[in-house]
């Protein structure tokens, strides 16, 4: 079967445009205006057992940008992308979201000193 991370980023991509406020990209224009949220980063751990279908742990990194005054409109965001995906399960087209959790999630005032980032980290596990 093949590797469900297409189809992982697809649904994830598709429940947050759903269920967030704020525009969703996987390479934001330069120009996009604030806030938004981007794909930054998947690392994909094998945890296959000797016997038995494949399985993976996979950390996917969101980064939410907003040039608002304080981290408020971050810190609301992240909690709309935590309640869009944390303990909810998620349809892949391709293998199996077996668990989606939200592990880490912070905010904090960008190196510019103007700009608040946020960031997401999803511990999901697939098999297929």
């Amino acid at each position: 079967m093949a590797d469900p991370s297409i189809a992982l980023q697809a649904a994830m991509f598709a429940r947050l445009e759903a269920e967030v406020s704020c525009p969703v990209f996987d390479g934001a224009p330069m120009d996009s205006p604030m806030p938004y949220i981007s794909f930054d980063r998947e690392i994909s751990t094998n945890t296959s057992p000797i016997a038995g279908r494949k399985r993976e742990q996979r950390l996917i990194y969101l980064s939410v940008w907003s040039n608002a005054l304080g981290q408020a409109e971050v810190k609301r965001i992240n909690g709309e992308i935590i309640a869009a995906l944390n303990e909810r399960p998620l349809p892949l087209e391709v293998g199996r979201a077996v668990s989606v959790r939200v592990e880490q999630a912070d905010a904090q005032r960008d190196a510019d000193g103007v700009t608040y980032q946020g960031s997401i980290t999803v511990r999901v596990i697939t098999t297929h």
